[in-house]
């Protein structure tokens, strides 16, 4: 073979091997990529789930809340009406 086959050969070669490294490195990066966005969106996902818990529990709070302060209430009545 002479030698600028050789160089076209050996240039080949190379050319093909770092397009193939550079394939396998894309494929890894958007699995890697692809995970990512999972957990942010898991997160985003459990972030909403517990505001919603939490508003579904605000009536039950702000029902604690008004029953102890109309307690309070009545026995503030009940002993300025005593005096």
């Amino acid at each position: 073979m002479p030698g600028l086959q050789t160089a076209y050969y050996i240039i080949g070669i190379v050319f093909m091997g770092i397009i193939l490294i550079l394939i396998a490195a894309l494929v890894i990066a958007v699995f890697v990529i692809r995970a990512k966005v999972n957990n942010i969106e898991r997160r985003i996902e459990e972030r909403i789930n517990e505001v919603s818990d939490l508003t579904g529990r605000g009536g039950e709070i702000l029902a604690a809340v008004g029953k102890t302060v109309a307690k309070k209430t009545a026995q503030k009545i009940k002993k300025s009406v005593a005096k």
